[in-house]
């Protein structure tokens, strides 16, 4: 199986300095004579190779003096650059953030004390209606029903224990 350009790139330092087994030496070899790329890159490795053998000969403490062509040429990026991105980051979160604030959706959800709330004032409903039919079946209590009644109605008006006691004064 032929090996791809990726797979000779690195393979090639070994190959450079001879320590690839005879296969792989001779699969790198086959690649190279037919890939004018690889042959540049290994062309490059071993100047790379011979300057740090010289240096390292030469035991020369002074690298500074050096001085290798860059390939490519870097820009500097001035720091007002980053300032100026960074201050647009900072007004776009703050813009989200005053925008989320004023345009605030209505809390439609309910809460556990609104539930409970509205479990207790059933319950207590329903207690006082309970406690109005019994009273009901006396003939001189009437009137204390009927204003029972009303006062269900007016403090519980969401419960059934209200529509109840609507149906019974009527």
């Amino acid at each position: 199986m032929e090996k791809s350009c990726e797979d000779i790139e690195q393979m090639l330092v070994d190959y450079a300095d001879g320590q690839l087994s005879p296969s792989d030496s001779s699969e790198v070899a086959k690649h190279l004579a037919r890939c004018e790329h690889c042959r540049r890159l290994l062309a490059g490795l071993q100047k790379s190779l011979e300057l740090a053998g010289v240096i390292w000969a030469d035991g020369l403490a002074e690298i500074d003096n050096i001085r290798i062509p860059a390939t490519r040429k870097t820009r500097r990026i001035r720091w007002t650059r980053y300032a100026a991105i960074a201050a647009s980051i900072l007004l776009v979160v703050t813009a989200s953030v005053v925008w989320r604030t004023l345009v605030r959706p209505e809390e439609t959800e309910i809460t556990f004390a609104e539930i409970e709330r509205k479990i207790t004032e059933s319950a207590s409903a329903a207690r006082l209606l309970a406690a109005m039919e019994l009273l009901a079946e006396y003939p001189d209590a009437q009137a204390i029903v009927n204003q029972q009644y009303r006062y269900i109605v007016e403090i519980y008006p969401e419960t059934t224990a209200a529509n109840e006691a609507k149906l019974r004064m009527q």
